[in-house]
């Protein structure tokens, strides 16, 4: 999915396909938590091995929720050597939680 600068500039088809992507890869327990700890890191950002520790989780299954949410454009990944790092896409979240998303989608 391509970063969106402007919701209003879509048809309500894809504002709506738009939110719903958004929505699904938010709304998902594990999701919010590598969220939560990524935010709560010093530098806003955390390797997956820092992830896979903090969450208990295997590779593989870290991975799954790490693509969701960087497919969705919701997580930043940049490559440090051998391991990927991530942080929040701060512009992509506020395209989402505004007022006006439970108010104006329709």
């Amino acid at each position: 999915m391509e970063r969106i600068k402007n919701v209003k500039e879509l048809s309500n088809d894809e504002t709506l396909d738009f939110y719903e992507n958004m929505f699904n890869a938010l709304a998902d327990k594990i999701r919010l938590k590598i969220l939560n700890e990524i935010n709560k890191s010093p530098h806003k950002n955390l390797c997956v091995c820092d992830l896979e520790e903090k969450l208990d989780l295997k590779q593989s299954k870290l991975s799954y929720h790490l693509k969701k949410l960087v497919n969705a454009n919701i997580l930043i990944s940049e490559k440090h050597g051998t391991w990927n790092y991530y942080r929040i896409n701060e512009e992509q979240i506020q395209l989402v939680l505004t007022e006006d998303t439970c108010c104006k989608i329709f």
